[in-house]
This record gives C-alpha cells, sequence and structure tokens, in this order.
C-alpha cells in the first residue's frame, strides 16, 4: 500500500506544528488585515481583501519567527492564507488572476464555493 493524502496531510501538519511560532505570526497579520476591512465597512462598502505575502512574511520575521528555507517560507506563508481565508468563509480569486505573492479574497454574498 503506497503513501496516501491523509499521510501526506499529516506530515505536513507535523511540520506545521514544529514551525507555530511562525504560524502564530501569520495568523496575527491576517487577523490585523481582516480587521481593517472590518473596520472600513463601518464607513464605505468594500468588499475585498488584499494581501501581501511578502508583508506577512515580514511580520512573522519581526515576531522572532522564520522557516530557514526561503520558498518553503512563502508555499507555507501562501498554503496558510488561503487555507484560511477559505475556512472564514471568504471567496478566493484565482492566483493566475492576481499579481506574485498577493493574494485576494472577497466577501462572499453569494455563500458560493470559497476557492477558484
Amino acid at each position: 500500500m503506497g503513501i496516501d493524502n491523509n499521510q501526506l496531510v499529516a506530515r505536513y501538519f507535523d511540520r506545521k506544528a514544529d514551525h507555530g511560532a511562525f504560524f502564530t505570526a501569520l495568523e496575527a497579520y491576517l487577523d490585523d488585515e481582516l480587521g481593517k476591512l472590518y473596520a472600513t465597512l463601518n464607513d464605505t462598502f468594500a468588499d475585498t481583501l488584499t494581501l501581501s505575502v511578502d508583508d506577512a512574511i515580514a511580520q512573522a520575521h519581526q515576531a522572532g519567527a522564520k522557516i530557514d528555507d526561503p520558498a518553503a517560507e512563502e508555499i507555507a506563508t501562501i498554503n496558510y492564507l488561503f487555507k484560511e481565508l477559505a475556512s472564514r468563509g471568504l471567496w478566493l480569486q484565482s492566483p493566475d488572476m492576481t499579481e506574485p505573492n498577493t493574494i485576494i479574497a472577497k466577501l462572499n454574498f453569494g455563500n458560493r464555493r470559497t476557492y477558484y
């Protein structure tokens, strides 16, 4: 029997647990950005959240957290932000329709699937 998705995901989450401080910093970045959008909705009809992967990584570094391999750090950040935004119900714009290292999420008025 070969390796299946459950084993791959378990290994991924084990690695994520090894870098808990990094992901905690990413969560703080995401919460800050969502908080800004929420505050903006007091005065405007804003419906879009634009996240910078580079800014998220920089905030993690400022918090003293990092992953040693920059490519792995970027992949982990993108995966985390996409997963978190989807789990919070926002609609995610396809990465091939955005600038590199930019994630765009929109309010999900139609309750449609949350990913591209």
